[in-house]
């Protein structure tokens, strides 16, 4: 897309990057006392009073909150998606469509909590429904009326395409197995490689910063996958059908000396300290003393999300006109919803200003 085209879309997105909250303000939210903390938040940008004005909302209402930030994040979507055309306007699109995926492996997580006790140790749940990303409307896919579906082997027949046809191939495997990974790990392929295809259309540049900042994610990615694998004590053969063919930095599957020892791992840590070396093993292995503390996949998934935010700063670094500035402001603003609601969900809970801080992306 030539310099000019960019010139629209380019003039909005560096009004609204001015508006992005840095670390000083992130933290002075996050020190707000809790019957502050909607009016303070309120007064951070024009968009969010308006919608959070209009959500009439009061006192800290985080699943409310939450519902009513996502909407912003669709805006600036939407903002793109209309500004942009061709082959850029189709990488947005599909970009968006990420989300759509999101609600839908939300909905599979909750019935298979349902159905099968997963993560409540029995064969109820008493969780919330998700909680998704207003997209309905552009894409006009009821993922929500999926959580009436009983099963699920119900929500899949309800599904419809481009979902539909995947995850019926992969029932099979998730009946046997009761892996809610198997049916996720499908969907995460599928809109991987839809993104996939719309980079490669794009031309010059573009398609090289593109692959550049998509496939830092993919990495990232597969890295969690290979993680959550060796946590759940999945054999080495079936951890290698999971691991998206679509990384940047190396591929996991097509690679397989870099990485035969990490996949061949007895456990996370030992997956982690054989890494072949690279930013990525330096990342985990600073978050690997917490997990062995903790027990828990969340020290490396927040780890990799930092490095990933630090890789889209220096993305925008000058903020060069071209699609890198597009792609890292979409990025950096769900970073920021992702912030904004798990500050609501700390405040509501009482958490620790210092606790809630180490949860937050900066």
């Amino acid at each position: 897309m030539a310099v000019s085209k960019y010139a629209y879309v380019y003039a909005r997105i560096r009004a609204r990057m001015s508006e992005l909250m840095d670390e000083r303000r992130l933290r002075e939210l996050v020190d707000t006392r809790s019957d502050d903390f909607l009016s303070s938040l309120m007064d951070t940008t024009a968009a969010y009073k308006d919608k959070l004005t209009k959500a009439a909302l009061v006192g800290v209402e985080a699943r409310e909150i939450e519902i009513t930030l996502k909407e912003d994040l669709i805006d600036q979507y939407l903002m793109v998606i209309k500004s942009t055309e061709g082959a850029i306007q189709d990488v947005f699109v599909e970009f968006l469509r990420r989300l759509e995926v999101k609600n839908l492996k939300a909905v599979i997580r909750a019935k298979a909590a349902e159905v099968h006790g997963i993560g409540t140790g029995t064969g109820t749940s008493t969780a919330e429904a998700p909680m998704f990303f207003p997209v309905e409307d552009f894409f006009k896919r009821r993922i929500s009326r999926l959580t009436e579906a009983d099963s699920i082997e119900n929500v899949i027949k309800q599904s419809e395409s481009p979902y539909k046809r995947v995850l019926e191939d992969a029932l099979p495997e998730y009946e046997k197995s009761k892996r809610v990974l198997v049916l996720e790990n499908v969907l995460d392929d599928e809109i991987s490689s839809a993104i996939r295809e719309k980079v490669e259309r794009l031309s010059g540049a573009d398609k090289e910063i593109a692959r550049k900042i998509v496939g830092t994610e993919f990495d990232l990615m597969n890295l969690m996958i290979l993680l959550r694998c060796k946590s759940e004590g999945i054999a080495e053969a079936e951890i290698r059908k999971y691991l998206l063919p679509d990384g940047f930095s190396f591929d996991f599957n097509l690679d397989v000396g870099a990485m035969n020892d990490s996949i061949s791992a007895e456990n996370v840590s030992g997956a982690v300290q054989l890494m072949p070396a690279s930013a990525y093993k330096e990342v985990l292995t600073g978050a690997l003393s917490s997990y062995e503390a903790e027990k828990s996949l969340i020290p490396f998934e927040n780890a990799l999300s930092r490095f990933f935010l630090v890789t889209i700063k220096n993305t925008l670094r000058g903020y060069p006109i071209n699609i890198g500035t597009i792609i890292g402001f979409l990025y950096l603003k769900e970073i920021e919803i992702k912030n904004l609601c798990t500050i609501a969900v700390c405040k509501e809970n009482e958490i620790p200003a210092e606790e809630t801080m180490k949860m937050v992306m900066v």
